[in-house]
């Protein structure tokens, strides 16, 4: 299994971009970015698009994927997303107002776009991979993923403030290699990070200890561009014990 990370900031920023994941070329976890980073080619052979929840950071780039499968797909994407998460998708975006519903062109039966619900914590099957979708603690519905091939799996919390389930659900789970965690804000900022629903270096620690494992490759995402080089400089004067290394657009990770 082969992660590229297409974007994996808390915002854009020139040479930053918010976050995607694509996981063997045909599986897009969050769409924050997609459309400046891929071909027409490229992105007409994404299948399945994951989104963890609603904020703009993570679906910017989905009006412009919807409109890459109408002109290049012969089968439908697959938005998958919790109720909550799709109920303002399709709210927001594709209303005929902010853009095109897709699911009605050409008409709803031929329609190029299929929106999925995710059931919270049930194993679902998305192309070649088993999926569960864990809460998580952020400021709007928002899930984490546990994504396994049957050879290898890692964690995805998406936007989290402390949280318990989660950890609950990964720490015991046998073909763990990785995990990929944000942390957004600097540790003079942990009021702001739990206004918001995001994880300090100090509190991203405490939360991986409750993992319980010293295995595990840990990714950290989502940095907040204004306070990068802050963040940066605080997690590598924890890291030194740990299998630690900060994403960076266009990275490649082989579980």
């Amino acid at each position: 299994m082969q992660i590229s990370v297409l974007g994996c900031n808390g915002s854009r920023d020139v040479g930053l971009n918010p976050t995607a994941l694509l996981v063997d070329k045909t599986i897009l976890i969050d769409a924050g970015t997609c459309s400046e980073v891929l071909s027409n080619k490229l992105r007409s052979k994404i299948d399945h698009v994951l989104i963890t929840h609603a904020h703009i950071d993570h679906i910017a780039d989905l009006p412009f994927l919807a409109q890459t499968a109408f002109d290049f797909r012969s089968e439908p994407l697959n938005i998958y997303g919790i109720k909550e998460t799709l109920d303002d998708i399709s709210a927001h975006i594709f209303n005929w107002r902010i853009w095109p519903n897709f699911n009605e062109i050409p008409n709803t039966r031929k329609s190029k776009l299929s929106l999925r619900h995710i059931t919270p914590l049930e194993n679902m099957r998305i192309g070649s991979l088993n999926i569960m979708a864990i809460p998580v603690n952020h400021t709007v519905p928002t899930v984490g993923l546990l994504v396994d091939n049957g050879k290898g799996a890692f964690a995805y919390t998406s936007d989290t403030y402390t949280t318990e389930l989660f950890w609950e659900k990964i720490r015991d789970h046998k073909r763990l290699k990785a995990l990929i965690i944000e942390c957004s804000f600097p540790n003079h900022l942990e009021k702001a990070a739990k206004l918001t629903g995001h994880l300090t270096p100090r509190l991203m620690f405490k939360e991986i200890s409750k993992m319980e494992r010293t295995d595990i490759k840990i990714y950290v995402t989502h940095l907040k561009p204004t306070h990068r080089d802050e963040v940066i400089n605080e997690l590598r004067d924890r890291s030194k014990n740990l299998q630690l290394q900060i994403l960076e657009d266009g990275m490649k990770i082989k579980i």
